[in-house]
């Protein structure tokens, strides 16, 4: 009987072992990833002339927002210019036991949301700024969870007002683990872990007496994002397909945002070591956001150096210098005017160089102007 026993119980820890959300993730900093972002129409099949590249570097450790994260570093351009635009933007991964966390932010919604018509752009802006109040560490990956079983990741009720009109709304996440997959990809083929993560934005109906006050969830907007994690590789494919926005409830029109398809395109290749000294500066979001025309932007440096912070458009074009010399350690502020931009997505990119030793490093934020 106690043979059996400990039978059972080296059957069960080698299956939770196997789970661990750590060993789907490249473990030395400095690993860099080449991707091939992919543009889907309403039908979901590939629009040619929207194919474009990402290249991803997990650039160091740190905490962020209370929890130990990888920094990833990530940019996005074509096959011509990728190579001269700076990292633009910072995405976080927490691993904790069989959990893997990502910080939520919608700049992948942002990056659709630039390829679609200005108008529906405009109608949106409440709802994306919802969005962004929602940022924060989620649980999005339970390696060891139930097969075909569902998770609940967040969900949040809120209220926003729209030309005068207060919307109640409910924001969900869920995730459910699919079964196990082997993907075939550029760099070889791999036993992956297969995730299906669901985000939707709701219209709260409360239906009148005789009915209970219960609110009933009317979709406006549905995300179902397939994502496929490989040993080591951490994601080598996800798929959003496209999807429509409901607004007719405020007489607007249905909207279709496209799909994207992420895949890996190019072997994981560990960088040249990098300085490990401490992440020496801060870079605050700006605020307003979204803007028009101007914004204030907040940064801290610990340490005297050098400092430029300078303004790209979502093609990577620089399109300001806000700040470009030597500064004294201390908080600093500046003012962003986009009275000469167009409405759009941009990118404000912060590079700081320790005077007193070779440490240089950047961080970027994204923010929206809206006129």
């Amino acid at each position: 009987m106690k043979f059996s026993v400990i039978i059972i119980f080296i059957i069960l820890s080698e299956d939770i072992y196997s789970q661990q959300a750590a060993d789907y993730f490249p473990q030395q900093p400095g690993y860099r990833w080449n991707y091939r972002l992919s543009v889907l129409d309403s039908l979901n099949n590939v629009i040619p002339e929207l194919i474009f590249l990402r290249k991803d570097s997990s650039a160091f450790i740190d905490e962020y927002e209370g929890r130990e994260a990888y920094f990833v570093l990530s940019k996005t351009g074509t096959d011509e210019t990728i190579q001269f635009f700076p990292y633009i933007d910072t995405n976080y991964i927490h691993l904790s036991g069989s959990n893997g966390y990502e910080y939520f932010d919608i700049s992948e919604i942002e990056f659709l949301m630039e390829l679609i018509d200005s108008s529906l752009l405009n109608n949106i802006i409440p709802f994306l700024g919802l969005f962004e109040t929602l940022s924060g560490w989620q649980l999005n990956y339970r390696f060891a969870h139930n097969v075909n079983q569902e998770y609940q990741i967040m969900s949040y009720d809120t209220t926003i007002i729209y030309n005068s009109l207060e919307i109640p709304l409910r924001f969900e996440r869920e995730g459910r683990r699919l079964q196990d997959e082997n993907l075939e990809t550029e760099i070889g083929t791999f036993l992956c872990k297969k995730f299906l993560i669901t985000s939707s934005l709701n219209y709260l109906v409360i239906p009148p007496p005789p009915f209970p006050p219960i609110p009933i969830p009317v979709p406006i907007i549905t995300l179902i994002d397939t994502v496929w994690i490989a040993p080591g590789n951490w994601i080598v494919k996800d798929i959003i397909p496209s999807a429509n926005i409901d607004l007719t409830f405020l007489n607007l029109e249905e909207y279709t945002i496209p799909g994207l398809k992420r895949e890996i395109i190019s072997e994981v290749t560990e960088a040249e070591e990098k300085n490990e000294e401490k992440f020496t500066f801060s870079l605050e979001q700006n605020y307003p956001n979204p803007f028009n025309p101007s914004t204030r932007i907040r940064f801290n440096i610990n340490n005297s150096g050098y400092v430029s912070i300078k303004v790209y458009d979502i093609l990577g074009k620089e399109v300001a210098i806000l700040i470009n010399e030597e500064l004294n350690a201390g908080n600093y502020e500046i003012i962003f005017d986009g009275k000469n931009l167009s409405s759009g997505i941009y990118f404000y990119v912060l590079e700081f160089s320790d005077i007193y030793s070779e440490f240089y490093y950047r961080i970027s934020k994204q923010m929206l102007l809206i006129k």
